[in-house]
């Protein structure tokens, strides 16, 4: 049985942890944090400090791969430091990671390389999205519609050096990209649908492209693992306007949500797949076809509604556990306890097109409140 180490227990974690165990893998999860929600997904988990050789050292010997899931620059740099020294395989592209850390660096990188990106402040219409340099996800995240919006948002995140670019409308695709640095695989394109915040609330695998949309994609992913030479994992973001793609940014570690989404959908394992490649088996990689829609979305139950939500409520769960047939879905990954009306979780409905994948959602939630006896309480998607 393989072994995997994987740092970090919190969202990309919980992603992670979630696929090596259906990889079949012995997974011991580290983090700092003794309540990090995916500590109980894993086989074993360890509370330590990265830093702290004399413990984890001996962690890297007993593992066959490691995977870091994480985004402190330090830790990630430690965690290749102990690869290095101890010989064992560590999943991340540290130099592709140094480049997506930085939203100004990958602009500088897409202008280089000529690829499409909206348009720059101040050579754009407004409105425009301010988005923090060093940060992912929506924190921080703020649209303006005039100069002033922006003078005083800059004035307010003295410290964040947002990138400013022109607000485009149009959904939303990701993509991942695994490579070894020749072989590169493209999973499957998804669709990202966020909430007010710009945090992302639903995931739909397959995304429901026309063929030159899906045919730009692959190009672009084939371009930057060309350029990146990627050997791990990265994602990436674009949105359609009027059928042409723009690069919104590119992530070099493993993403949450969309991994989950492609494994229901087509029965790829990222994380497998990053395993097999990191221990040299590009020949058994086999990219597969969809063989059903997976819609994939967070919902938080309390206070008299039942909403939709962003990620960031999973990043507050203590003790997650994965129920299967949960109220009529899929699967669930949730802190539900027996009879409570306060909690999250997330919730995975398959169907054979997206209309029944969503029809089962929406049974899931009739279920859901009648099992809970809250009938009248508030359903906002």
């Amino acid at each position: 049985m393989i072994k995997i180490l994987i740092i970090g227990a919190k969202l990309q974690g919980v992603e992670a942890i979630y696929l090596a165990k259906k990889a079949g893998y012995h997974v011991t999860a580290l983090d700092h944090n003794t309540d990090a929600p995916g500590r109980d997904l894993a086989d074993e988990f360890i509370k330590a400090d990265v830093f702290d050789e004399e413990e984890i050292l001996p962690l890297f010997l007993k593992a066959d791969v490691v995977l870091p899931a994480i985004e402190d620059h330090e830790v990630i740099a430690k965690v290749d430091e102990y690869g290095r020294k101890m010989g064992t395989k560590v999943m991340f592209d540290v130099n592709a990671y140094n480049i997506s850390r930085s939203k100004h660096r990958s602009i500088e990188l897409f202008q280089k390389n000529r690829l499409p990106i909206p348009a720059i402040y101040p050579d754009c219409v407004f409105p425009v999205i301010l988005k923090p340099d060093g940060e992912s996800g929506s924190k921080h995240v703020k649209k303006a519609y005039c100069r002033r919006q922006v003078e005083e948002y800059l004035k307010t995140h003295k410290n964040i050096h947002p990138v400013i670019q022109e607000y485009v409308e149009g959904p939303s695709y990701s993509l991942e990209v695994i490579g070894d640095g020749e072989h590169f695989y493209f999973p499957q394109i998804t669709e990202v649908i966020v909430d007010d915040e710009y945090d992302c609330k639903r995931i739909v695998a397959p995304a429901n492209l026309e063929a030159q949309e899906k045919q730009q994609m692959l190009e672009i992913g084939q371009r930057l693992a060309e350029i990146l030479k990627i050997k791990g994992i990265f994602d990436i973001e674009v949105i359609s306007q009027a059928g042409k793609l723009k690069i919104l940014e590119i992530d070099a570690r493993l993403p949450s949500q969309t991994p989950i989404s492609v494994y229901h959908s087509t029965g790829m394992n990222m994380v497998e797949m990053m395993t097999e490649l990191a221990l040299g088996n590009a020949e058994s990689i086999r990219i597969l076809p969809a063989k059903q829609v997976c819609l994939y979305q967070q919902i938080q139950v309390c206070d008299g509604k039942i909403k939709v939500t962003g990620e960031h409520i999973i990043g507050s769960c203590r003790q997650l556990k994965i129920r299967k047939g949960f109220f009529g879905c899929t699967e669930a990954i949730t802190d539900y306890e027996e009879g409570s009306k306060d909690w999250k979780g997330i919730i995975i409905v398959t169907g054979e097109t997206g209309l029944q994948a969503h029809e089962t959602f929406l049974m899931f939630i009739q279920q859901l409140k009648k099992g809970l006896g809250i009938e009248d309480w508030e359903f906002i998607e």
